[in-house]
């Protein structure tokens, strides 16, 4: 079975969360350095083909009002750009989720500087849940 990719794209760190061959549960993954679009690219589609994945789910960051910001702009190229080389993405709602992540690893006792290598990765693993959570539904 094929694995599902989620992406919570930061501007200098990039959370990424992965699913089980199953599709049941969402996992952190690893945490990228942000270089360039193209070396970031280059290492999705290397994560890719070394798990399986058939769909890459890229957070979008929306206004409280559900309009688009900066970040949304930002993830809907990253997208076309995976598209473009043949990987299936899906743009999903990512409000909350670095907050929800930051507020885990507080709840858990870990201090700041060690929650900051986490968090990307634990917010990836919250976009993924819920778009699993959706698909499920359906």
């Amino acid at each position: 079975m094929s694995r599902i990719l989620a992406i919570d794209l930061g501007s200098k760190r990039i959370g990424l969360a992965m699913t089980d061959p199953l599709r049941m549960i969402a996992s952190p993954y690893k945490t990228l350095a942000y270089r360039s679009d193209k070396q970031l690219i280059a290492e999705v589609l290397a994560i890719a083909g070394a798990n399986a994945v058939e769909t890459v789910v890229i957070g979008l960051p929306l206004h409280e009002d559900s309009t688009e910001s900066e970040g949304s702009i930002r993830s809907r190229s990253f997208a076309a750009k995976l598209t473009r080389k043949g990987i299936d993405t899906v743009l999903w709602d990512e409000r909350y989720t670095s907050r929800d992540a930051e507020e885990s690893l507080k709840r858990c006792g870990l201090d700041r500087r060690k929650a900051l290598a986490k968090i990307d990765s634990i917010a990836a693993s919250y976009i993924l849940e819920d778009y699993l959570s959706e698909i499920r539904k359906r």
